[in-house]
């Protein structure tokens, strides 16, 4: 266990893979271990990984005061100042993005990019949803769809038992959810700085996608992204899709004008490009392991979003449609789809590829 003081706590905290720093800021009662092994693994591959539990949250110590949002944005700096990190990007969530806000503003000479998920301005120009799961400790409605939470029974039992012992209770989640309450930047934005990404899931009923809207309407040059068939906890839910986004946003020049998608779009091609001169000399897990981010394909029939595991005739079919049509979407992410029962025998997928009138070349 790392601990660290910074001023009237001592903060539990975590320091995975190497890299630009990415400080991760969770939201109201959750803890570090709610971020979810399959994200942090991603982003730890490219990004040096700050994760921490809040004050009053996991093995952080319990406040001796009330406090507010800012207050947190403090603790999120002075832990940076305690790690001799004089600057990172910072990724926060649900009140994690409110705290990440804060910093923004108050810190701004230690922060690089912002990304905000999940979140809100707070004050009369935003819209709370539902969270009384926070409350009554039911979170599984509150963080994810039916249709997620109905296909990942057991995946979700574990991790609601390996997690809920470091959630906050009683007195403790008192005192955050009073920090949340006076949580107010609707004046403020036009002064955050840093280039920004929002992200959220079209289906949230924690915190609307209409607040993810607002943020992205009123801090400057703001990009915005919006994951469909996703809910609050779209970062555990869907952890491809949230690495790829975040990953390509951290890559994009700072003044960038292009989309995130467009980026995407010549993402794609440069793999095909790269690959297609020798795929037939290819193994299926060796096309997988390339093809690995799995939010890059944008097509008109909304055929894109590969779901691991997936055969390597699914891939490349995939790939085939969005080549040739080329039509992608901005600020859409379509639904999963996973193609099964298809074989990964060269000749289909030569077959394939003359379907759609793309030629491929023997390695």
């Amino acid at each position: 266990m790392n601990q660290i003081t910074v001023g009237d706590i001592n903060i539990n905290y975590e320091i995975q893979g190497s890299g630009a720093p990415l400080l991760m800021i969770i939201g109201l009662s959750v803890s570090r271990r709610d971020w979810g092994k399959k994200l942090t693994d991603l982003l730890s591959q490219h990004y040096q990984l700050i994760l921490f539990d809040n004050r009053d949250t996991g093995l952080t110590s319990q406040s001796t005061r009330s406090y507010n949002i800012a207050d947190m944005a403090d603790d999120a700096a002075g832990l940076l100042d305690a790690l001799n990190i004089p600057k990172a990007h910072v990724f926060g969530i649900s009140m994690g993005g409110a705290i990440a806000q804060q910093f923004a503003l108050k810190y701004p000479d230690k922060l690089d990019k912002l990304i905000l998920g999940c979140t809100m301005a707070g004050g009369a120009c935003s819209q709370l949803g539902d969270i009384s799961g926070v409350m009554s400790g039911d979170l599984l409605p509150l963080l994810f769809t039916p249709t997620f939470i109905q296909n990942h029974q057991q995946e979700l039992a574990e991790f609601i038992t390996a997690t809920t012992p470091f959630h906050s209770k009683g007195e403790a989640l008192q005192r955050q959810l009073q920090a949340f309450a006076t949580h107010d930047t609707c004046d403020t934005l036009a002064d955050i700085k840093a280039p920004t990404l929002i992200i959220t899931g079209d289906e949230d009923i924690a915190i609307p996608r209409s607040n993810s809207d607002l943020l992205a309407a009123k801090i400057p040059n703001a990009k915005s992204e919006i994951i469909a068939d996703a809910a609050h906890g779209f970062s555990y839910s869907h952890p491809e899709i949230t690495a790829d986004l975040i990953h390509l946003f951290l890559q994009q020049p700072p003044n960038s004008d292009k989309s995130i998608m467009e980026d995407k779009r010549t993402a794609i091609k440069d793999r095909f490009i790269t690959y297609s001169i020798a795929f037939n000399s290819l193994q299926p897990t060796k096309v997988l392991e390339f093809f690995h981010l799995p939010a890059m394909l944008m097509t008109s029939k909304e055929v894109a979003v590969m779901e691991k595991p997936i055969e390597v005739l699914g891939v490349f079919a995939i790939l085939m449609d969005g080549l040739k049509e080329q039509k992608f979407k901005e600020s859409r992410i379509v639904s999963p789809l996973k193609i099964t029962q298809l074989s990964d025998n060269q000749a289909q997928v030569v077959g394939v590829a003359k379907r759609f009138n793309v030629e491929v070349h023997g390695g």
